[in-house]
C-alpha cells in the first residue's frame, strides 16, 4: 500500500468522528483555495491592470460555452448546429464589424472605461437568432454604447443581402447611448430616447425583442407584458437579465410559451458571466 492509498484509508476511518471536521480544515481551505478561489482572484487582478471596464464586461467565451450555445440553439430554432456554428463565427470573424468597432474607440467619450478588443460575448446568440429567424422588426431596450445594436445591425445587414430586410430599434433613456451605431450599420436602425416603456407603446409589430434595459424585475416584467400583444405568431423574447430575476421564465408560463436559458462561461475571467433567457411561441418552423 502506498503512502496516498494509506492516508486515504485513515480518512476514510476518521469521517464517522465528531474531531473529523476540524482535522480536515486545513485540507479544505487549501484545495478550495487552489481550485475554486485563487484562479477567480488571479484572473481579477490581471483585469484590473489590463482592463478599463467598470461595467457592462466584455469578455471572450470558452470553447465548452460555445458549443453549448450551438448546440441549445439548434434545438430552439430548429436549424442544423453547422449552421448554427457558422452564424456564432461569422459575428466573431467579421472583419469589417471589428474595425467599425476599433476605429471608432479614439473618439468614443467613454473611452477610458472601454476595452479596446470588442468580444461580442452572449450577443453573438443575439446574432445567430437574426440570422436563424430574418425578422423583420428587431427591438433592443438599453443600448448603452451601442455594441449590440451594431451586432444586431450587422445580423440584419447579411440578411437584407440574401434578401431579407428588417429594421432594428432600440431605446434608451441616456440620450449619449448607441455611440458605436454609426456608418452602414445605422442604415438598418436607429436608437429612440426616452423612457422604454414609452417608447415600446410607439412600436407596432416586434419579430424579436430583446430586453436590456432598467434591470429590476419590476420593469422588466413591465416590458415583456407592454410587448405581449405586439408580438408576431413566432416572435422570440431574449432576457439579458434572466440570471438575475425570473421573469422572463414566469412570462412564459403565463402566456403558454416555451422557456430556455442558456448560461456564459467567460474565458479567463474573474465575471462568472451572464445568461439568455429565451422565449420562443412553440410555433413550428421558426424564421424564413
Amino acid at each position: 500500500m502506498t503512502v496516498r492509498d494509506t492516508l486515504r484509508h485513515i480518512k476514510r476511518r476518521l469521517t464517522g468522528h465528531r474531531i473529523f471536521p476540524i482535522l480536515n480544515f486545513p485540507n479544505r481551505a487549501i484545495s478550495t483555495w487552489l481550485n475554486y478561489i485563487w484562479p477567480t482572484v488571479r484572473a481579477w487582478i490581471t483585469w484590473l491592470f489590463k482592463s478599463h471596464e467598470e461595467s457592462n464586461f466584455t469578455y471572450a467565451l470558452t470553447e465548452r460555452c460555445q458549443i453549448n450555445f450551438i448546440a441549445g440553439l439548434s434545438g430552439i430554432l430548429n436549424r442544423s448546429p453547422d449552421v448554427i456554428r457558422e452564424y456564432l463565427s461569422e459575428i466573431q470573424d467579421d472583419a469589417d464589424f471589428r474595425s467599425h468597432i476599433t476605429d471608432l474607440l479614439p473618439t468614443h467619450p467613454d473611452r477610458y472605461r472601454t476595452d479596446l478588443e470588442p468580444h461580442v460575448g452572449r450577443r453573438m446568440v443575439w446574432y445567430a437568432v437574426v440570422r436563424a429567424t430574418k425578422p423583420k422588426v428587431v427591438v433592443e431596450t438599453g443600448v448603452d454604447q451601442g455594441m449590440g445594436a451594431v451586432v444586431l445591425c450587422a445580423a440584419l445587414k447579411r440578411n437584407a443581402s440574401e434578401g431579407h430586410p428588417g429594421r432594428y430599434f432600440g431605446t434608451d433613456i441616456n440620450p449619449l447611448a448607441g455611440y458605436f451605431l454609426k456608418g452602414a450599420y445605422a442604415e438598418f436602425g436607429k436608437v429612440l430616447y426616452g423612457d422604454s416603456l414609452k417608447s415600446l407603446e410607439t412600436l407596432d409589430k416586434i419579430d424579436l425583442f430583446i430586453n436590456d434595459s432598467d434591470h429590476s424585475a419590476s420593469y422588466e416584467q413591465a416590458e415583456y407584458e407592454l410587448v405581449k400583444n405586439k408580438l408576431t405568431p413566432r416572435a422570440i423574447v431574449l432576457g439579458d437579465n434572466s440570471h438575475v430575476t425570473s421573469e422572463l421564465a414566469e412570462f412564459s408560463m403565463r402566456h403558454g410559451r416555451r422557456f430556455s436559458f442558456l448560461p456564459e462561461e467567460p474565458a479567463n475571467h474573474w465575471y462568472k458571466g451572464a445568461g439568455i433567457g429565451i422565449s420562443t411561441s412553440g410555433v413550428p418552423s421558426l424564421g424564413a
